[in-house]
């Protein structure tokens, strides 16, 4: 279906540009390890928004690609995928709260996966 793709498409462009934004935002705090670097936190740019554009971005790339391909396959994956993510962010959070005094208070008003939604208690 091309209108498939073209909504695919532009989910994976969105996916890039949000993957690029939370990277530039992040800075010299971003590290594959769930364990902070300790370089500080962040709560600017998208950070306003969610704890967790990088991962926000992925998951918007796979559902991207599997709106594009019309794939089951790929959709299953996303969804391990989501729940690897909030997973690893349960972990990440825990190193986040205990390294940094604001991330509390942070967490408890900002989204973790979509704005609005998720806020840590």
């Amino acid at each position: 279906m091309p209108a498939a793709r073209e909504v695919g498409a532009a989910l994976i462009l969105l996916s890039a540009v949000g993957a690029a934004a939370s990277a530039l935002h992040l800075g010299r705090a971003l590290t594959p390890l769930p364990h902070p670097n300790g370089t500080g936190m962040t709560a600017r740019g998208v950070y306003r928004w969610v704890r967790h554009p990088m991962y926000t971005s992925v998951l918007v790339g796979c559902a991207g690609v599997a709106t594009a391909r019309g794939s089951l396959a790929v959709w299953v994956v996303t969804g391990i995928l989501a729940a690897f993510f909030d997973a690893k962010t349960r972990l990440e959070e825990g190193l986040l709260v205990s390294t940094y005094d604001g991330y509390s208070s942070y967490a408890a008003r900002t989204g973790k996966f979509i704005p609005g939604v998720g806020r840590r208690r």
